[in-house]
């Protein structure tokens, strides 16, 4: 990804795409080999957009990393466009606590207004001269990447457990800073973690969700027996469950 010579080799006439994806495939390969989902040792799924069927799918099963590609005669985005934080897939797949770790740039505000139209050399030319006022417009790139975080914002608002790394001072496609992101997450997580293990908050967690799932399998007993009679209902509702490891 911090590549300049292999993008210039890859290349293409502009159809549908700027590279033809090779150079990209090919790093991918040398990181994940021919390894397959199911076959990692954590549980894993992965969100992709499907533009043939305006759909979104979530496969636990294939490549581990899959660009844009066809599959079932079906051609595959990335899943960011749709739902860039799965935190209500991960749940519908079993998950009982759903820790989001928020990685998202912090986009800039104080953007520019240019009119009605936007001449790419003026802004060249902005950009260039030391002298002139600066013009703060998003580029391709940048437009790309604040369409596909906007769909994380509704799933933030309705996390219950939301943990953010120190990394607002790096951008998005700061891929060449990677050794930096990765020092500053794991000393960040090393304490935020720790802290956690030490106190009480993962037994906490806990708690609260057998509590919730002792309280989701009374209700579904009361509906279960609507014609009960008074006593029936409290024996349900008063029942002890036995202790589970």
């Amino acid at each position: 990804m911090t590549s300049v010579l292999e993008p210039v080799l890859d290349l293409t006439y502009p159809v549908t795409s700027m590279f033809t994806g090779y150079a990209f495939n090919r790093s991918i390969h040398r990181v994940f080999q021919d390894k397959q989902i199911e076959d990692l040792w954590l549980s894993y799924f992965n969100v992709t957009t499907d533009i043939t069927a305006s759909a979104i799918r979530h496969d636990a099963v294939g490549l581990p990393a899959p660009a844009v590609r066809p599959q079932d005669r079906h051609l595959l985005m990335d899943g960011g466009y749709i739902n860039n934080l799965p935190a209500d897939i991960a749940r519908s797949m079993g998950a009982k606590t759903v820790i989001a770790i928020d990685v998202g740039s912090q986009d800039k505000t104080d953007l520019s207004t240019y009119g009605d139209s936007l001449s790419g050399w003026w802004l060249l030319w902005k950009r260039l001269n030391p002298w002139a006022d600066k013009v703060k417009v998003p580029d391709m790139a940048e437009f790309q990447c604040r369409l596909a975080y906007m769909s994380c914002v509704r799933q933030l608002e309705v996390l219950l457990l939301r943990v953010r790394p120190p990394i607002d001072c790096f951008m998005t496609m700061d891929f060449g800073k990677f050794d930096q992101i990765h020092d500053v997450g794991y000393r960040y997580r090393k304490a935020v973690f720790g802290g956690w293990s030490r106190g009480n908050v993962i037994e906490k967690m806990l708690t609260d969700r057998r509590s919730a799932d002792l309280n989701e399998s009374r209700r579904a007993d009361l509906l279960a027996f609507p014609s009960s009679g008074f006593t029936d209902l409290a024996e349900i509702v008063s029942r002890i469950e036995p202790p589970t490891s």
